[in-house]
Parts: C-alpha cells; sequence; structure tokens
C-alpha cells in the first residue's frame, strides 16, 4: 500500500512516457542516478521537477509522492497497473473535466484543474495506509514529524502491536502447546477470535470513513486504535445525515437517498445496515481473507468463481439446492447471490464495486431512493421502477452513470443485433460527450468487454476534439452497428463527489 520508491515498489513507466492534460505535459523519467522523477510544463510556463519519493498502490493503481520539506504530496499523475498506461489523477474521482479546487498552501505543480487532486499525505492517505499512523502535527508551528511502525498494511495493522507476540513464540515448546491445545495466543489478536462486531471493527477502521468530535488528538498523536479496541470509543462511522459544523447534508453526496453507501471506503457501513450482521454473526471475514491469494476483493478461494453462492448457503443453507435455488430467486438459469442481493452501485477505483448492504431486491423502494436497482444492473434493456440503465446514462448524477456505464459491459446475456447496437452507440456517446472522464473511462472499457477492438486506443482524459475523433474511427469501423441512440434525457444536476477523502 506504501513503500519507498525502489525499482521493486514503482510500476509505472518512467521511461520518458508523456502525458497532456488540462494544458499541462507531464514527463516520467529517470535521472542520472536512477531516481524517479516527473516534470510537469504548463503551457506557456517553466517546466517544474519532482522526484517520486514514495509510492501508494499496487492493485488497480498506483499513485506517487514527492517530498517538500517535512510534507509528502501526492502527484497529479498515476499509472493504472491493469491497463498499463499513465493517467491524471483528475480521472480516478468523479468530478466534471472543468472542476476546480485550490486549497491554500498546496505547492503548484502544473497548476489550475490539472493539480486538483493533489493532497497532502501525512494527514490524509496515512491513516489508512499504514500501521500506526501518526501524523505529529504540531499545531503551533503547522509542521508535521509523521511516522508509522511499518509502511504499507502489514501484520500489525490487523493483529495489533507484535513485539511480545514475537519474543513469547521464540520458544519452540511454547508454539508447540499452543497448536496441541489449539487456544487463542495472548499476546496477539486473531480478528478469527474476536466477536463478530469486533472482528468487523478492525476493517471497519479503514474500509468505513469516520468522525470523530475532536481531530487535534489524531493529528498530534495519531489513532488510537488497535485490534481489538472498540472502535466506538474514538470515532462514529458517517451516514448520510452525519453533520458536519452543523450541516447535515455535508456528506448526502457519498450515499444514495435510503443512506446506502456508493463510494468504496463506506463498506462498514453496509456491513452495519445489513441483517445478516445486525441478526446474525456475519463478520468481513466471513466471505474474506486477508491471506488467501488474489488481492482483488480477497474472497476466500472456497467461493471463488461458480463456488461463489457458497458465502451465503452457509448460513442459508436450505438454498444450497439448486431447484430450491432457482425457486427462491425466480431464474431459471443460474443466477449469483450477490447479483441480486449484493448489486454493483458502489463507485471507487475507477471501478464499479458490489454493495455490502446486503438486502432484499426492490426496484420500486430503489426508483424512490434515486438509485439503480439490482435488476437492471443485468437486464439493461428494460425499465422496472425508475429509468433503464440506457436512460440513466445520460440522465443521472456521476455516480448513477458510472453504475450504468459499467453494466452495459457486465450484463452479457445473449444478446441480439439491436440490443448490441443500442449499448455500443451509448457508450461511443458517452465516451464522447459524458463531462466526467472516469465515467467515460468506465463506458470505453465497457465497449471492450462487449467485444469492440480498437478501445484501447482511445484515452478518457483526452480533451474534446482527440475523443471525438478517436470515437469516429471506432463508428467507422462498427459501421451501422453504431447508430445514434435514440433515448436522451437533460443530464440532472451535478453530484461531484470525492472518494475517501
Amino acid at each position: 500500500m506504501t513503500a519507498e520508491a525502489t525499482t521493486a515498489s514503482v510500476l509505472g513507466a518512467f521511461d520518458g512516457a508523456t502525458l497532456r492534460h488540462d494544458g499541462v505535459v507531464a514527463k516520467m523519467d529517470r535521472d542520472g542516478a536512477g531516481a524517479f522523477r516527473m516534470t510537469f510544463t504548463p503551457e506557456g510556463g517553466a517546466p517544474r521537477t519532482v522526484t517520486v519519493a514514495r509510492t501508494v498502490g499496487s492493485h488497480r493503481y498506483q499513485q506517487y509522492l514527492a517530498q517538500e520539506g517535512d510534507t509528502y504530496w501526492r502527484l497529479p499523475v498515476a499509472w493504472h497497473v491493469e491497463e498499463k498506461r499513465w493517467f491524471p489523477m483528475t480521472g480516478a474521482f468523479l468530478f466534471a473535466d472543468d472542476t476546480r479546487i485550490d486549497v491554500p498552501g498546496r505547492p503548484v505543480f502544473g497548476g489550475g484543474v490539472f493539480d486538483r487532486h493533489v493532497t497532502r499525505w501525512n494527514d490524509n492517505c496515512v491513516f489508512c495506509h499504514n500501521v500506526a499512523p501518526n501524523p505529529r502535527l504540531d499545531a503551533a508551528t503547522g509542521r508535521f514529524a509523521t511516522t508509522t511502525a511499518e509502511l504499507g498494511v502489514a501484520c500489525e495493522a490487523c493483529h495489533g502491536p507484535g513485539a511480545a507476540h514475537v519474543a513469547a513464540n521464540a520458544d519452540p515448546l511454547r508454539r508447540l502447546w499452543l497448536g496441541a491445545r489449539k487456544a487463542a495466543d495472548p499476546t496477539i489478536v486473531n480478528p478469527a477470535r474476536l466477536p463478530p462486531q469486533r472482528s468487523a471493527e478492525v476493517c471497519g477502521r479503514c474500509h468505513g470513513q469516520r468522525i470523530t468530535p475532536d481531530v487535534a488528538p489524531f493529528m498530534a498523536h495519531g489513532d488510537p486504535f488497535v485490534p481489538g479496541d472498540d472502535l466506538a470509543r474514538t470515532t462514529t462511522p458517517l451516514w448520510r445525515d452525519t453533520p458536519l459544523r452543523g450541516d447535515r447534508a455535508a456528506f448526502a453526496p457519498r450515499f444514495w437517498g435510503d443512506g446506502t453507501p456508493r463510494l468504496t471506503a463506506y463498506e462498514y457501513q453496509g456491513l452495519l445496515q445489513s441483517r445478516c450482521a445486525r441478526d446474525g454473526q456475519l463478520t468481513c471475514t466471513t466471505c474474506h481473507g486477508m491471506h488467501e491469494g488474489d488481492p482483488r476483493g480477497q474472497v476466500r478461494a472456497r467461493f471463488r468463481g461458480a463456488a461463489a453462492d457458497g458465502m451465503c448457503t452457509q448460513c442459508h443453507a436450505a438454498l444450497a439446492d439448486g431447484a430450491a435455488a432457482a425457486r427462491h430467486s425466480r431464474h431459471v438459469e443460474a443466477v449469483r447471490c450477490v447479483s441480486c442481493h449484493m448489486p454493483r452501485v458502489v463507485y471507487g477505483v475507477l471501478d464499479v464495486h458490489r454493495s455490502h448492504r446486503i438486502e432484499i431486491p426492490d426496484a420500486a423502494k430503489d426508483a424512490a431512493a434515486g438509485r439503480p436497482d439490482a435488476c437492471g444492473g443485468c437486464h439493461v434493456e428494460k425499465v422496472f421502477a425508475g429509468p433503464s440503465t440506457i436512460e440513466a446514462l445520460f440522465s443521472g448524477g456521476p455516480v448513477t452513470r458510472a453504475v450504468a456505464a459499467d453494466a452495459l459491459g457486465r450484463a452479457q446475456v445473449p444478446l441480439d443485433a439491436d440490443a448490441r447496437a443500442r449499448r455500443e452507440a451509448a457508450l461511443l456517446d458517452v465516451m464522447t460527450t459524458d463531462a466526467t472522464p472516469a465515467v467515460r473511462h468506465l463506458a470505453a472499457r465497457a465497449l471492450g468487454r462487449l467485444g469492440v477492438e480498437g478501445v484501447a486506443a482511445y484515452d478518457p482524459s483526452w480533451e474534446l476534439p482527440a475523443r471525438t475523433a478517436a470515437v469516429e474511427r471506432l463508428r467507422a469501423a462498427l459501421g451501422t452497428r453504431s447508430r445514434t441512440v435514440a433515448v436522451r434525457h437533460a443530464p440532472a444536476p451535478s453530484e461531484d463527489v470525492e472518494i475517501g477523502e
């Protein structure tokens, strides 16, 4: 999650590659000593070169930090690991192209919109991407002396302080004794042995945005929570109506109208809203295993692929039988439990994820809350209670449009020529005209999932003329399949939202 910048940790192509966005040219290369660096040259301005000091992330995309005195700043360009390309950080968040945010005291790299997501690491990213984070902010001087027990998310992030554990278990006889008794080791925290709520709080510390009445002690001394503690002692989860300096609408854009989270980093809130957790024994490690392979989701190995329903049937055993499951789902074909009860309505990290609020699908209720419904996530051409998925693609706010764009590529039901043409045309229109780069990115990816070739040559961060030219080339290759979508709605009011920041 966080590492010093080395040839082992840096994944981006620092080989002289360039990226142009919002009038700024960024160049990524290495200096004579081999250090990684970025040079930002605004149109008509002087270049600024900075050395990459640290990296953050390694799964979907990797961000880069530069050091300025006592402070680390997230740089405005990141590397997309899966797509192997550079992109502006403005493209990862649900903001329109021209949205500008000026923060006093923030350094200028490219300037203007290009720097919109330059963020200070010391009192932001540090809290969830490291072990025992402590900003060590001196309130009198405003200076940081930030420390961590370890960079990145390592053992002690989930198991608590480990020095006593290491010392005690240097004795091999003790290890054999513990193993024979199958007893808990009192020198360390094992989340699997905690009560379900306490276990979930270990994950909720970072996967559930929180608020505290007084943030000053956190800034001066760090987050006091250690695994096994009661998380509520120091913080409470953010909800749709949580007040911020008296404003009860401050966090509303991060949730659907019914309070369901619609951004990542709120999975803990979704769990707390789920009857399976409130009335049962469900906790995060029921389905996720931190030591079980694929880091993309860390779903337990025994629940991957066709065995995914086992996450639910380990408790709902009566539905493990195929015939019983078909009667329950009212679908003749195989439908995964999570498709209906944990639909993909959550945006984060240039992707759309499953909701962690486990609930019974209700299209009318979802429409009333202004959120996409589970049925429309698969049956994208149909109307259930609210707009169809294609209609939502042109009429919703940025999260709604992101969910719709993603669904058009995921819903791989058998398609006739007319349905395929409508999807392709809709996605091509979004790739040209949508004001939000992240939505354009998801539309392009969906088009690729439909089997359209040549999408990789398109870049959602391009300005309108370049995007239009690339889309017209794709239209020409598709021919009559790319006819214009007939349905259009006026765009909804802007719902710009941040993700966990």
